[in-house]
């Protein structure tokens, strides 16, 4: 199989030719490293390649897997596999080597799947851009000098660049969505519960953050959100019983401006939903966005400080404060002072603050807002400044959609609308939790309207 060609199709695409005999997946894995080697250099994506940790798992695959031989590539944060080193992306992390797989990664093997490599993220996933210290920053494949966002931007990096159709991610405010955004891809965040944390935690910054895969197609994400669900079928019906209602908020969840190709995205994606039936309106919402801002700094603070101190015990020693970034170690600093009490107040209000976006979406079937407020930064826009108030400033200017559908627990999703030069731009929708299946089936609906996005690389 020719390089060009790998690069070129999804999961589903590239095995039916493995099934098909017109390749095999230590041909497949051979254009992945090809892939890697030949853009790897210039994007910075992929942080270690573990084809050997890959080949050995094909050994046990039956060859009847739907995705067998195919390969991905690992979020280097949340994401374990045994004997693989696991940095977070943080110095001070460097050097773990998990004891075993965690269950997405034992659930994408048993799909067939090969992780072959871990990719870039910033420091502990803090960041909507993927700058480390450690491994320095991802960079978009559309535009070397723009970020492919954040935290998952090394994931979406390596799948827009062809490296692998399929790379896992994770969400706590938009790390799924905002690189899939930046890169042209399809970026779904399923309700968090839905998908295995395990073996290590129940749960993700309290609630506030889930796993998934960041893909070229929706089929691709689909297929791999009802395996690791457990749920072969959908769950919900896919056609809302609801009115098909779409309600479009575009300014409703910030106060900060939002650049033209953004709006222009949303109002071609509204035209779209009402090609297919649905009544588009807009609809005020009234949110105490200072509160839920201040509630979700307390859950990402107290949950920093508790992964650092967790890392502090197996390493038998205090984190030095040139071990930790500037926002990381202020996060870990302000963690460490709030107290049980603080911690499941945030969380009860939190609940209540978001309750007008939950009954909006008891009456409509999704909500349209834009993916981001700007399109890709440039690489050192975001400054890791240990002032977290600038700092948390700072990104809600580049994203302030995406982090109230993790606060609220709905299942949201960007998928790419248009260019502008040559940057793709993309739209967020969202719909009520649980009804997973329903935005799926909508994307399913929406993507054949849109072009498909690769970015001008060899």
């Amino acid at each position: 199989m020719d390089v060009k060609d790998y690069c070129r199709l999804d999961a589903h695409a590239l095995a039916a030719k493995i099934k098909a005999g017109e390749t095999t997946p230590e041909e497949a894995m051979d254009c992945a490293l090809t892939r890697l080697q030949q853009v790897n250099p210039s994007l910075n994506a992929i942080v270690h390649e573990c084809s050997g940790w890959a080949f050995d798992r094909l050994k046990n695959m039956q060859g009847d897997e739907p995705f067998y031989g195919v390969p991905v590539v690992v979020k280097d944060l949340g994401f374990t596999l045994k004997g693989v080193p696991l940095t977070a992306g943080s110095r001070f992390f460097a050097g773990t080597v998990p004891q075993a797989n965690s269950d997405y990664i034992d659930n994408l093997l048993s799909l067939g799947m090969l992780p072959f490599a871990t990719t870039n993220t910033p420091e502990l996933g803090l960041s909507f851009v993927t700058e480390s210290v450690l491994h320095g920053p991802a960079k978009n494949p559309y535009d070397p000098a723009l970020t492919p966002g954040g935290s998952s931007g090394g994931s979406a990096a390596a799948v827009a660049a062809g490296i692998a159709p399929v790379a896992t991610a994770s969400d706590g405010g938009g790390s799924i969505r905002i690189p899939a955004a930046c890169c042209g891809l399809f970026g779904f965040k399923p309700t968090q519960g839905l998908i295995s944390l395990g073996p290590w935690v129940d749960e993700s910054w309290s609630g506030l953050s889930g796993q998934h895969v960041i893909t070229r197609t929706v089929r691709d994400s689909a297929r791999v959100f009802a395996h690791q669900s457990r749920h072969q079928k959908p769950i919900i019906p896919v056609v809302p019983s609801r009115p098909k209602t779409v309600v479009l908020v575009p300014r409703a969840f910030t106060p900060v401006p939002i650049e033209a190709p953004c709006l222009s995205a949303v109002d071609i994606m509204r035209q779209q939903l009402e090609a297919l039936g649905y009544s588009v309106i807009e609809q005020d919402l009234t949110l105490d966005l200072e509160l839920i801002n201040q509630c979700a700094l307390i859950l990402i603070t107290a949950n920093t400080a508790a992964v650092i101190e967790s890392q502090q015990q197996l390493l038998g020693r205090k984190a030095k404060k040139q071990e930790l970034e500037p926002a990381t170690w202020a996060f870990y600093r302000e963690g460490k002072a709030i107290k049980a009490t603080q911690l499941i107040q945030a969380r009860t209000q939190l609940y209540r603050c978001l309750r007008p976006l939950h009954a909006l979406l008891n009456d409509a079937a999704f909500v349209l807002t834009p993916a981001l407020a700007q399109l890709p930064i440039k690489i050192g826009s975001l400054v890791y400044t240990n002032d977290l108030t600038a700092y948390i400033e700072q990104g809600r200017a580049f994203s302030p959609f995406t982090p109230l559908f993790n606060q609220a627990n709905l299942p949201a999703m960007t998928l790419p609308v248009m260019s502008h030069g040559e940057l793709p731009v993309s739209v967020q929708i969202a719909s009520g939790r649980w009804r997973d299946w329903s935005l799926l089936a909508l994307a399913e609906q929406l993507q054949p309207a849109f072009p498909s996005f690769s970015p001008p690389l060899p």
